[in-house]
């Protein structure tokens, strides 16, 4: 609950000045506005100074000690993390400006990674300099409790995921267009997560971790919508990779579900059945179970037609999703559910050209149902997000 809701509330005219004033009171809230605005223009500073440093430095690079490019980097990113915890903890009345700069210490440790790398012309896979990032940056998010360095620690590890499924010597190596449903496997794993995190000693870190993990899993399903999906076969692929990370990012599911408390256990039982639905038609499609070419060399995912049942497949779940947000109160999964119906209507829009007459009769025909339709999706949107605005958090019953 934060103070923006609160005051949300007291617009609303749900609640008066004077309960505003006490609920506030009662749960220490913050007006922290200018506290935001400071530290994006802290983190725009730090990343000027930053960039500034590195601009001079490469200036003279030639002329530079190694010993002394070492300490360089060392010191910076050591200084940095020593002035954000003193602003933080120390002073403590710019504790936003203190995150800014520990998060350019944290980007600093992958910067030292690389200069080591090149003074000492180490030979070594790309991917390992992203997991020693995220080895060394994985501490922080728990020890300062800040979520722009929790966002950091899934960037890095999602950096080396995507660079060790395409590093040959990699046991999670898969080559060509089915990499995708890796990356989405992985959205879920995020989502999962985030929803254990809701009942962990952190909570304050799940919505963030669901908020990057719900969409990264729509955007990499969404290619199965489409006709024309480019560099789906590959021979090359890994028929291994798939089953166990699915398994890991449907057990995070069935271990965190529990803890969407809002839904009911029907609700539950019903959310959780759809996303276990959808990895399975990612399985068939991973496996080529949907060939419907006879003796065909290879699989052709334009002609097998399983885009057509993978839009009807994203629609329903979309929709599912819709009244999982409405019971959940989270404009972000109403809202991403509405763009992936726009996007999934858009998809199978684009699927059925053909000829210039068929084309120009399902230009006019469909441009005429967008608009209705996108009409339709703007006033329902707006009754959604204004059914959860007005409803009161239990906190504040």
């Amino acid at each position: 609950m934060k103070y923006g809701d609160i005051k949300e509330l007291r617009d609303a005219g749900l609640i008066t000045g004077e309960q505003q004033e006490k609920i506030v009171e009662h749960f220490h809230l913050k007006n922290d506005g200018g506290n935001k605005f400071l530290a994006i223009v802290s983190t725009i500073g730090a990343v000027l100074i930053i960039t500034g440093v590195t601009l001079l430095i490469s200036a003279h690079w030639n002329e530079i000690p190694h010993g002394v490019k070492i300490a360089g980097g060392i010191f910076l990113m050591l200084g940095f993390h020593a002035a954000g915890w003193w602003l933080r903890e120390v002073h403590g009345k710019f504790r936003k400006t203190g995150e800014a700069l520990h998060l350019v210490g944290s980007g600093l440790f992958l910067a030292n990674i690389a200069l080591l790398a090149q003074v000492y012309n180490l030979v070594s896979r790309p991917p390992d300099a992203f997991l020693l990032w995220w080895i060394g940056i994985a501490p922080l998010p728990w020890l300062l409790r800040s979520k722009a360095q929790h966002c950091l620690l899934l960037l890095a590890f999602s950096l080396w995921f995507g660079f060790d499924v395409n590093e040959p010597a990699s046991l999670i190596y898969c080559n060509g267009g089915r990499q995708i449903l890796l990356y989405s496997l992985l959205g879920l794993f995020f989502l999962g997560a985030g929803w254990l995190l809701r009942s962990s000693p952190f909570p304050e870190f799940a919505g963030v971790t669901e908020k990057i993990g719900a969409p990264a899993f729509l955007v990499f399903f969404y290619p199965l919508a489409w006709k024309d999906f480019p560099d789906w076969y590959n021979p090359g692929y890994n028929h291994a990779v798939f089953p166990p990370q699915a398994f890991i990012a449907l057990l995070s599911l069935v271990a965190g579900i529990k803890n969407l408390r809002s839904l009911t256990a029907q609700w539950r039982w019903t959310w959780l059945a759809a996303l276990c639905g959808m990895v399975i038609f990612m399985a068939t499609a991973w496996f080529g179970c949907w060939n419907l070419e006879q003796g065909a060399p290879a699989y052709d995912w334009g002609v097998s037609w399983s885009y057509l049942l993978g839009t009807i497949v994203l629609f329903a779940f979309c929709l599912l999703q819709i009244q999982v947000g409405l019971q959940e109160r989270s404009p972000f999964l109403v809202n991403l559910g509405i763009t992936f119906v726009a996007l999934d209507i858009l998809a199978a829009y684009c699927d059925l050209f053909g000829s210039m007459a068929r084309t120009g009769l399902m230009f006019l025909i469909s441009g005429i149902f967008l608009i209705v339709f996108g009409v339709y999706l703007e006033t329902k949107r707006r009754k959604l997000i204004k059914q959860i605005a007005v409803s009161i958090p239990k906190e504040v019953r």
